[in-house]
């Protein structure tokens, strides 16, 4: 009877080391602070886009006010608000790849899928980036102002169209994060 009571303890002892094993092995494998503290520069390069972006949007209405016996001035703004739609694209794509190397770490699921959205996401708001520079292009290239109109409400409907895809993914990756507020803290 002795016998029986000790192999059941050893037993239940070795299944307890084992789960603790189990416990500890998972933890220790879990790269979640790693991640979170990528998705910090991600979400600061957002921050810095959104700026950028903003300058564009200003410089690019400027130019869309100028007269056309202002034209040389407006296409010298055109150039500025390129170069700060590419400062704006740059960073959205900063962000994706951040969130990209987030997600090749070691967390959980959830996480996982939440920052595959988000890489999706800001790949497709560089996307829409690269597109709103079309309308300033246009004013540089264009030699009448019909086929500036042309070419300035085809960006703009191309823009609206990425502005759409990157909201839906975007729209996705809130709710996630809505149903797993505990998993993502972001």
């Amino acid at each position: 009877m002795k016998m029986k009571i000790n192999r059941s303890f050893s037993g239940a002892r070795i299944s307890g080391l084992l789960l603790l094993g189990v416990v500890l092995a998972c933890s220790i494998g879990d790269e979640t602070d790693k991640a979170n503290k990528l998705v910090d520069e991600g979400n600061k390069a957002i921050q810095e886009g959104k700026k950028y972006l903003a300058d564009a949007e200003e410089k690019k209405n400027t130019m869309l006010h100028k007269n056309v016996s202002q034209l040389a001035e407006a296409r010298t703004i055109a150039n500025e608000a390129i170069r700060a739609y590419e400062q704006a694209e740059g960073k959205a794509k900063e962000a994706a790849g951040k969130f990209e190397e987030a997600g090749k770490l070691k967390i959980n699921d959830k996480f996982k899928e939440y920052l595959v959205l988000k890489v999706k996401e800001f790949n497709k708001r560089a996307e829409l980036v690269d597109a709103l520079k079309d309308t300033p292009q246009a004013l540089i290239d264009s030699q009448s102002r019909s086929i500036f109109i042309d070419r300035a409400n085809a960006a703009t409907e191309k823009a609206n169209r990425l502005a759409k895809e990157a909201d839906d993914l975007g729209a996705q990756a809130d709710k996630l994060q809505a149903d797993n507020p505990n998993i993502i803290k972001t």
